[in-house]
């Protein structure tokens, strides 16, 4: 039996996250759907990571089994001609029986996108978050830094998480900005519930003058998720990467 893993790339809009649903459309049902429908046989994905509602895609990896003896290499054309146009398989491989999409992978990355301006775009209002807000980017990097390393993020956990422990290895935290739009990048060995949309928030907080850069440290160590607001809306972030 082989050991398909693809690269997805998708638009979360209109999606009620990665995870399967029962009645409601989700990434993984619709992948799912097709792949069943193509080898003619109940099929069940494992994925890197199981991003919110309304959250998109560049590198999502899932890896799934069949019998049936396709060439990695036909497997993106097959599946696609099946899925909707927002959900595209990029690259196929097959790999050893022992890969496990979520268990072997040793980070992800996450970008959230910014559109920093008083108008909205036609472009990229799916896929940024905007604001006519002036930031201070000094500060919201002085507020990042101290986000790398392992640490204790209960404070940057949505209720709801099913995690047992709130200790996660961030590898990078990095805010960046390119003309009207501002990048932020976090890419940790794994991720709490909600914690990059609630990490961006803390960093936007910031970037209006409502936190000083070293309150996010503290708000850290003290585990009080009370001291953010809401996390940062789904539509702006994009699981780019994962590693293994």
């Amino acid at each position: 039996m082989a050991n398909i893993k693809l690269v997805v790339e998708y638009d979360g809009t209109g999606y009620c996250g990665f995870q399967r649903q029962s009645r409601l459309p989700t990434i993984q049902g619709e992948l799912e759907a097709a792949l069943g429908k193509l080898l003619d046989e109940p099929v069940a994905i494992t994925a890197a990571g199981r991003t919110d509602a309304g959250v998109h895609a560049l590198g999502q990896v899932v890896n799934f089994r069949s019998e049936r003896p396709v060439p990695a290499a036909r497997w993106p054309r097959a599946v696609n001609r099946l899925l909707p146009r927002q959900i595209v398989v990029k690259r196929a491989q097959e790999v050893g029986d022992d890969f496990h999409a979520r268990r072997m992978a040793t980070s992800r990355r996450y970008q959230y996108t910014i559109l920093n301006r008083g108008e909205p775009s036609a472009l990229l209002g799916r896929f940024a978050y905007q604001t006519g807000d002036t930031l201070d980017l000094a500060a919201m990097r002085g507020a990042a830094r101290p986000l790398v390393g392992e640490h204790d993020f209960a404070a940057f956990q949505a209720a709801g998480s099913p995690s047992a422990s709130t200790v996660r290895r961030v590898t990078a935290a990095r805010v960046m900005r390119l003309g009207d739009v501002v990048i932020v990048v976090i890419e940790a060995n794994s991720f709490l519930y909600q914690m990059a949309r609630i990490a961006v928030a803390a960093l936007l907080a910031v970037g209006r003058g409502e936190l000083a850069p070293a309150d996010v440290q503290r708000i850290m160590k003290s585990g009080d998720r009370g001291r953010i607001g809401p996390p940062a809306p789904p539509h702006g972030l994009c699981l780019v990467r994962v590693r293994y």
